[in-house]
């Protein structure tokens, strides 16, 4: 294809669409990603200019092969969705190099499009949508560019906007009406960058950590009332195996599912809708013990909810749950295993759980260790001291300083020395009510972790030794409890929920983020079933013949209101706007009496109402000749919309309707 002269308008409008595209993405490219933008920029515009040249195809595949090992090396890994995006980004710049034809420009421009549908892998939040439509607006403009010869950016807005007014009823009625798909193909899940919150392995000031951030884990919307803020505990994992520093799940056995469901034991069930937020989730948060109905999830001896497969995205599920309902499922392997400790790790901690395990009844070996935490002057805090090697040992009898994972981790210690079966739960624990839409925000700084063990006759019983510390945390909340912490949401220092204390910013966070869960409740979230009973409540028997039919309709309908739109069916607007003006003053002339003939040329009629009405005839001698000069203009130049203003102004100023009337009347005096 033979080399095309693209306008500098154009370039300039393709140079703004892909930085629209690159821009958010770059929280999860390279640093380098906008500098190597910049100088390809710099390099393609020195290149239309003149000044420099192509680079050769040597060139060409050194910076190439430059790209992949700097992404290489940015990644470590090129099996997962972040570096595969930033290849992509990458090839997107460098093509700027090969841009000669108009065909190349039209490439780059399918590829912004596809890189704006690969931001909603990352997030699918209404601010994801905002940014989204502004870059469609962008690109849309930088294609109209490629018609004009000149810069018009108000006729090239209003056609991006039209275009925009006839796509949404189309948009609208497909997305009720359109089968819900599972995906054709698969694509990597994302890496690191999009794993947040809990981990399944928990070391001192792992969960610390996790409040630091203000970022929202899950939403879940109660049916009834929402529980009191001491029953909220959100069980994610339950980790058995310790090492001597960390906690982890047990890998050797294999927990089977739990096939004979739960004793609800007459607890009330509480019934709720959980939707967690984008990430990567390989288990489910509920209240234990709970009953999920989802697809490839599954509930274990342990009474954790696991998916088969990890799940990528906004995951939503209805759950029941049985608060107080006993956790009763064990074996004897797994009572031994909840007994063991290493060796050779805290010999303190061992003689001192040695005397309570002189007790007879393991519930007063619990009552032994409840004595000893509200006795000693343990402080819950934010700022731990690092642990050495016996990191119980110096937590206990050292500093006494901690978080929630130092208080269930020691615990368990005791538990398991002093012969009791005991594991550590992580999870979230309360959550922030709002209470216009009667549903629980639950952020990552609501992470926590508690202690279970095992007694006779009761099962699994819950014990949290940070109540029995800091009874402010479990009664009123994280925010509350930390809120004197310096490290409290350090990770987000523009973050809202700094300024709670303001009525008026806690008002409009709730509200900002009840919008934000109805988009997410019903259009992020909006899958085959709701599809389904949306249909049946319009059709009492919804079949495939009515579906097919309902669907040609949908189809058809948005497309003929498009064309309607489209055919302009006044007179007015086939016209130019300058041919629309210049008949607007000859109109202001037809009431005095002066109607020009069919087909009179603008100069002859100029020349008759010079004779017939020589107090206008200036007047009109100006419209004509700016009407002349505004026939012979570009449309979008300077000149051209000059041109128009000055029509505009002496259209205002020619015959008044009072004038005419006036005139009129003496003529037929």
């Amino acid at each position: 294809m033979a080399e095309v002269r693209i306008t500098r308008h154009a370039l300039l409008w393709l140079f703004a669409a892909q930085l629209a595209v690159i821009a958010p993405h770059l929280p999860i490219l390279p640093f380098w990603t906008a500098l190597v933008w910049g100088l390809v920029a710099l390099w393609y515009w020195k290149i239309y200019r003149g000044d420099w040249h192509f680079p050769g195809r040597a060139m060409t595949w050194g910076l190439s092969l430059i790209a992949v090992v700097g992404v290489a090396v940015e990644y470590r890994t090129a099996l997962e969705l972040e570096p595969q995006v930033a290849l992509l980004v990458t090839a997107f710049i460098l093509k700027l190099l090969e841009l000669k034809t108009l065909r190349d420009h039209w490439l780059l421009l399918m590829l912004a499009y596809f890189l704006v549908a690969c931001s909603f892998i990352f997030s699918t939040s209404i601010g994801a949508v905002v940014i989204a439509l502004g870059q469609l607006i962008i690109l849309l403009l930088a294609q109209q560019s490629l018609f004009r010869p000149q810069l018009a950016v108000r006729p090239m807005m209003r056609q991006t906007l039209r275009v925009f007014a006839q796509s949404i009823p189309l948009m609208l009625v497909l997305f009720v009406v359109f089968p819900r798909f599972g995906p054709l193909w698969s694509v990597p899940l994302p890496g690191e960058s999009a794993k947040t919150g809990m981990s399944d392995s928990m070391a001192p000031g792992d969960v610390s950590r996790l409040s630091r951030s203000s970022e929202l884990a899950f939403r879940a919307s109660f049916d009834g009332p929402i529980p009191a803020q001491p029953d909220l505990y959100w069980r994610g994992l339950v980790l058995e195996h310790f090492d001597g520093r960390s906690w982890g799940r047990d890998r050797i056995f294999i927990r089977p599912p739990l096939n004979a469901g739960i004793e609800r034991g007459g607890a009330d069930p509480v019934r709720y809708e959980v939707i967690l937020e984008h990430g990567v989730h390989d288990w489910l948060l509920a209240i234990a013990p709970a009953e999920i109905e989802r697809r490839g999830a599954y509930q274990d001896t342990n009474y954790q909810w696991l998916t088969r497969s990890a799940l990528s995205g906004r995951v939503r599920y209805e759950v029941v749950s049985y608060p107080g309902a006993p956790l009763t499922q064990a074996n004897p392997y797994n009572l031994a295993k909840n007994r063991k400790l290493p060796q050779g790790y805290n010999p303190r901690m061992r003689a001192l759980a040695a005397d309570w395990e002189k007790l007879e009844e393991p519930a007063a070996r619990v009552a032994a260790a409840e004595r000893y935490f509200r006795s000693q002057p343990f402080v819950y805090t934010l700022e731990p001291p690092k642990l050495g090697t016996h990191s119980m040992d110096d937590f206990l009898f050292g500093s006494r300083r901690g978080f929630c994972e130092h208080y269930a981790s020691s615990f368990v210690g005791l538990m398991r020395a002093a012969g009791v079966p005991a594991r550590v739960v992580v999870g979230y624990q309360g959550g922030e009510r709002n209470e216009a839409g009667n549903y629980l925000l639950v952020h990552q700084s609501d992470a926590h972790a508690w202690s279970e063990v095992w007694l006779e006759g009761q099962g699994w019983v819950r014990v949290d030794p940070t109540a029995w510390v800091a009874p402010d945390r479990i009664e009123l909340g994280a925010d509350v409890a930390l809120a004197g912490e310096a490290n409290f949401l350090a990770d987000n220092l523009v973050s809202l929920r700094r300024f709670s204390g303001f009525t008026a910013i806690a008002q409009l966070r709730l509200l900002m983020d009840r919008v934000e869960y109805q988009w997410v409740r019903w259009i992020v979230n909006f899958d085959s079933e709701r599809q389904w009973d949306i249909l049946t409540r319009l059709f009492d028997n919804p079949d495939n013949r009515k579906l097919a039919l309902l669907l040609l309709i949908a189809l058809a309908f948005p497309l003929l209101l498009s064309a309607l739109l489209t055919i302009s069916w006044r007179r007015g607007h086939r016209q130019a706007p300058e041919v629309r003006l210049y008949e607007r003053c000859c109109a202001r002339l037809e009431r005095c009496g002066i109607v020009r003939s069919r087909g009179e040329a603008p100069g002859d009629f100029a020349c008759r109402v010079e004779r017939e009405m020589p107090e206008w005839a200036d007047w009109f001698h100006g419209v004509t000749a700016v009407f002349s000069r505004a026939s012979y203009q570009p449309i979008g130049s300077e000149a051209f919309s000059q041109s128009l203003s000055e029509l505009k102004r002496l259209e205002r100023e020619g015959p008044t309707r009072r004038w005419s009337l006036k005139h009129l009347g003496r003529r037929r005096a």
